[in-house]
C-alpha cells in the first residue's frame, strides 16, 4: 500500500470525515475542499490506534477570486446550520496569501494555499468529486505517515519565518498526543 493509498484509505473509512466532504461537496465551492488538521490528527489517531475524535477545527477551504471575502461568513453559516457539531472554519485562499507575512506570493490554486501551510505533514487536503475521493499533497504524504513534522521551506528561510513555526511547534504540543512524532529542530 502506498503512503497516499493508506491516507486515502483512512480517510474513506472515518464516516465523520466523509460526512463533513460530502457537505462541502455539496455547497458546491470551487477546488473546495477539508484540508490540514482534520485530515492530519485523524491519520495520526488511526496510524496510533487511537480513538478518531475531531477536536479541532474543521478546515474548509476553497479559492474563488469570484466571491468577496465575506462570503466566507455565509458558508462558515451554511455548514454551521447543516452539522453544528463541527467547528467550522472557512477560507477563501485567494485572501489568504498574505495572512503571516507580505513576502508570500499569492496563491494560484487551492492546492498552492495548502503547500503554504507551516508543516509538511500539514500540507494534506481532500476532496469528492462525484463519489470519488482525491488527496491534495503537494509535498506528499509520507512525512504524515511516518510521523514527522517538519516545516515547508518557506518556513525555513530565515529567522522570522522559522519562529512561526517554532511557536506553532510549543503552542500544538503534537508530542504528547502522539509520543512517536518527530518535530524537526530549526
Amino acid at each position: 500500500m502506498t503512503p497516499e493509498s493508506q491516507v486515502l484509505s483512512i480517510i474513506r473509512n472515518t464516516p465523520e470525515l466523509m460526512h463533513i466532504l460530502t457537505l462541502i461537496r455539496d455547497c458546491h465551492l470551487k477546488q473546495g475542499a477539508l484540508a490540514a488538521g482534520s485530515i492530519r490528527n485523524t491519520v495520526w489517531q488511526v496510524l496510533s490506534g487511537q480513538p478518531v475524535s475531531l477536536g479541532s477545527d474543521i478546515d474548509v477551504v476553497f479559492f474563488d477570486p469570484d466571491r468577496p471575502a465575506s462570503d466566507d461568513l455565509e458558508i462558515y453559516a451554511q455548514l454551521t446550520q447543516l452539522a453544528p457539531e463541527y467547528q467550522w472554519q472557512v477560507k477563501n485562499e485567494v485572501y489568504m496569501a498574505h495572512y503571516d507575512f507580505s513576502d508570500t506570493p499569492d496563491f494560484t490554486s487551492v492546492a498552492d494555499a495548502i503547500g503554504h501551510f507551516v508543516e509538511v505533514s500539514t500540507c494534506v487536503g481532500a476532496y469528492l468529486d462525484g463519489d470519488a475521493l482525491k488527496l491534495i499533497a503537494p509535498y506528499g504524504v509520507d512525512d504524515l505517515v511516518n510521523f514527522r513534522c517538519r516545516p515547508i521551506p518557506f518556513y525555513q528561510q530565515d529567522d522570522r519565518h522559522r519562529a512561526i513555526y517554532r511557536q506553532r511547534m510549543a503552542t500544538k504540543q503534537w508530542q504528547k498526543k502522539w509520543p512517536q512524532l518527530q518535530v524537526a529542530e530549526v
